[in-house]
């Protein structure tokens, strides 16, 4: 059917509601849920804090070696008390920071500056009590190299200045006679003020060296980790667009070639070739006996004519779709009465493509083109709504943009009608998971609130070039609908800021906190891609994002 779309498909049920009960109690959640994306620096955070802690952690280490070596060194006293003293108060207040760190929003470049004074000083009151020429400022070259591959680079800048000043400043006190080095392993032999100097230089330029290595370690890791995600986003677009072209082979795979009713006429039409089959009927290229208009007729597979429920289900299709007046919902032409052996229902023939196709050659779509997706659709959504009928499979397959310009909604194959039991599914969860909103996959009662929902998912595959969310199964990935927010659409794409707000309504989790209408989210769609949301909608959006934020994982 390549180029071409008779304006239906079928869906068939997922899971039995049984195995979903509020999904919550019983469905643990993933350990992977896909492969999700964030920024470099933020990826390095995590990694940094537990860094930090561990250098704390070795620098309780190196506190108590330190402590039980000095009964048996000879150094003057004061400087051991001064050295133990420092220690003791560094250890103090290095805990307070490890048990701090242990919650990332306690991770501040203010307690990073204090955690780095704190080294500091006690690095250089231990270059004073072993030796200012010795190997003790190996302790500090060390420490330069754990503190400056951090995120805030002032900090740094500070250490490392600090650190040469500190050693600068004893050099110099020692270089100019003033006092004599007082370390334990301090040489007695004489040297000369030159080799003083050049060892002072030594060791600065060893803190520098420490500082740029450190620095420049960072910023290959983010070049790899931004090369990881470009990557990353790739594939998942790939695989998105995998995901749908398998769907449109498997339908393609059911098309084409002569029916068992080919040839036959059904109501009004002359059937011909098979234009598409699924679980529950199959379409013909037909022709009106009287007219020649072409149409597509829709007929119930032959085994399920016996079916009474599967049979209810294909005249409440006739009754949703038949019950539509828009343009942008695929027009009902006619529909089998009571009295007709064999319930079918022609449709008008439509030529175009999927949004599945047009996203198979260009993965994003432009900003203008996903408005005007978006405000055709919303609309078709609001005539359904107006006629008490939620759609409940809203998809890429399920929308087509015709030859002559307008987007189309297909399929009402599995569409309710306020009043309905919801008998009709016998109890199966239905729908494409990809796409349903929160309440859809809890198996509980929709309205048309959760085709908004699944429109905002399309809008969202539209401009990330991604689903949102990817699991290994589908009851991991109905766990991900119900309980998290997918990856903000801000880190997979350049998008303005309040359009990370506008998915923030659009996908929230209760069907009350989203937009009530189609209008109103187009409407609100093109105020956020220029940048000018509405000031209310911004702060509802922000309660939300508060609330349940964004997947950063």
């Amino acid at each position: 059917m390549d180029g071409e779309q008779l304006g239906t498909s079928e869906t068939t049920g997922l899971l039995p509601s049984d195995l979903v009960p509020e999904v919550s109690p019983l469905l643990r959640p993933p350990q992977v849920l896909g492969s999700s994306v964030i920024s470099a620096a933020a990826a390095l955070r995590d990694e940094e804090i537990e860094r930090t802690r561990l250098f704390i952690r070795l620098g309780w280490l190196l506190s108590v070696v330190v402590i039980a070596t000095m009964p048996f060194v000879d150094a003057p006293p004061a400087l051991s008390i001064a050295f133990i003293a420092g220690l003791a108060i560094g250890g103090f207040q290095s805990f307070f920071y490890h048990r701090a760190f242990v919650d990332p929003e306690r991770y501040t470049e203010r307690a990073l500056a204090a955690l780095a004074v704190i080294s500091l000083v006690n690095g250089h009151l231990g270059v004073l009590y072993f030796g200012t020429y010795s190997a003790a400022p190996l302790m500090c070259v060390v420490g330069i190299h754990f503190l400056a591959r951090t995120e805030a680079h002032w900090v740094a800048r500070m250490v490392v200045r600090s650190a040469a000043l500190s050693y600068a400043a004893i050099s110099a006190l020692i270089i100019s006679g003033a006092i004599a080095d007082p370390g334990v392993f301090a040489s007695d032999r004489s040297v000369d003020r030159i080799s003083l100097v050049l060892g002072t230089i030594f060791v600065i330029g060893s803190y520098v060296l420490a500082y740029h290595t450190a620095r420049t370690f960072r910023f290959a890791s983010l070049a790899s980790i931004d090369e990881l995600q470009q990557a990353t986003r790739l594939a998942s677009q790939r695989e998105a667009v995998m995901d749908e072209l398998r769907a449109d082979l498997e339908r393609a795979l059911r098309s084409g070639g002569p029916g068992r009713y080919s040839d036959q006429i059904v109501g009004a039409y002359k059937l011909g070739v098979i234009l598409g089959r699924g679980a529950m009927g199959e379409v013909y290229e037909a022709s009106h006996v009287e007219t020649g208009a072409a149409a597509a007729v829709k007929l119930l597979r032959r085994e399920h004519l016996a079916d009474a429920t599967l049979l209810a289900r294909f005249l409440r299709e006739a009754r949703a779709a038949g019950s539509l007046d828009s343009a942008n919902v695929v027009r009902v032409l006619a529909a089998a009465g009571a009295d007709e052996p064999l319930p079918y229902l022609a449709m008008e023939r439509l030529h175009g493509r999927t949004l599945a196709e047009v996203l198979r050659r260009e993965p994003r779509l432009s900003d203008a083109a996903t408005i005007e997706l978006c405000r055709q659709v919303a609309r078709g959504i609001d005539a359904a709504a107006a006629a008490d009928i939620v759609h409940r499979d809203l998809k890429p397959q399920n929308l087509l943009v015709t030859d002559d310009g307008p987007w189309k909604i297909l399929d009402f194959g599995i569409a309710t009608l306020a009043g309905d039991s919801g008998t009709l599914t016998r109890g199966d969860l239905v729908g494409t998971p990809h796409y349903m909103a929160p309440e859809q996959a809890q198996g509980k009662r929709v309205d048309h609130r959760a085709d908004l929902y699944a429109l905002a998912a399309i809008v969202y595959r539209c401009v990330t070039g991604r689903q949102m969310f990817e699991a290994p199964d589908t009851p991991a990935l109905l766990y991900a609908i119900v309980h998290r927010m997918p990856v903000r659409p801000g880190a997979l794409a350049d998008l303005a800021s309040d359009l990370d707000r506008w998915f923030a309504l659009a996908l929230a989790k209760s069907p009350a906190d989203r937009f009530t209408s189609g209008t109103e989210l187009a409407t609100a769609l093109d105020r956020a891609f220029a940048g000018h949301l509405d000031g209310a909608l911004r702060r509802r959006a922000d309660k939300l994002i508060a609330k349940l934020p964004w997947d950063p994982a």
